[in-house]
């Protein structure tokens, strides 16, 4: 297999920063699950970098031996990996992937029923494994506000693949989210501690649905808050008051994918 040049390795660098993410329309999904979830589900790879030296993985040279023949792949030493790398100890395997252009009128996100939507997340970690669990319920993912990017590396990693099967768009405030919503007929759920009504205490939700989280440190505005059609709290049983924003959308899709459908109004 050819080389990676330096132009190439600095390319794949370069994305560790927005900015060039953005020019580029792409970023480098790291990893042997990561690589290989996005050439098993025709995700818009641009080329694969890969080090002999650092990559153990017979199942990963097999899928590679597949693939060359229409996916570009180079092969970099280990110094030269390292560089591109963000973790300690890089296994020696990554795509540079090509961004999904999923607007909040996509086809593919207006087929959802159900919606899990983050205001002014900042955490990438915590929006990466909320798009992994978006995956696993079913949900599309929005996202509003000064919301971390869903192409940095950290969310990247945390969604083990999902960016590659999950819809995600994004709204430049939550009050165009909340509008979307009303204008598609997407029933609205908003969170907080100190709402009235505890999720075990609701028996059905409407369809479609979307439940607006947050960030961990100031949550929804009063006004998105009071805005939600539902307002529901998750009940805490023990001495802690609040929970990490990944586990509370996890709860809450979970909730929501579980109970049964009802009739707006019913």
């Amino acid at each position: 297999m050819p080389v990676a040049t330096k132009k190439i390795i600095k390319e794949v660098r370069s994305l560790k920063h927005k900015k060039f993410r953005d020019e580029k329309q792409a970023y480098f999904a790291e990893g042997i699950a990561i690589t290989l979830s996005a050439l098993e589900n025709n995700a818009p790879v641009r080329y694969v970098v890969y080090s002999p030296e650092l990559l153990k993985s017979e199942v990963a040279y097999r899928v590679l031996s597949e693939v060359k023949h229409r996916i570009p792949c180079y092969e970099a030493g280990a110094e030269a990996f390292q560089t591109i790398s963000g973790r300690d100890n890089p296994v020696g395997l990554g795509a540079v992937v090509g961004y999904r252009d999923i607007s909040p009128e996509s086809p593919e996100l207006l087929k959802c029923s159900k919606f899990v939507c983050l205001d002014g997340v900042k955490s990438p970690g915590n929006l990466g494994t909320v798009i992994r669990a978006a995956d696993c319920l079913g949900f599309g993912v929005l996202i509003s506000g000064e919301s971390t990017d869903h192409y940095h590396p950290e969310c990247v990693k945390a969604s083990m693949g999902a960016l590659y099967t999950v819809p995600v768009a994004r709204f430049d405030t939550a009050d165009g989210l909340k509008q979307w919503c009303d204008k598609h007929g997407v029933f609205l759920v908003t969170t907080s501690s100190r709402a009235r009504d505890d999720i075990t205490r609701i028996a059905a939700y409407p369809r479609p649905v979307a439940a607006l989280l947050g960030s961990e440190a100031t949550g929804l505005s009063r006004d998105i808050l009071e805005s939600g059609e539902s307002q529901v709290r998750i009940p805490m049983y023990g001495a802690s008051t609040s929970l990490n924003l990944a586990v509370a959308a996890g709860i809450l899709m979970y909730d929501i994918a579980t109970k049964p459908r009802r009739k707006v109004g019913g």
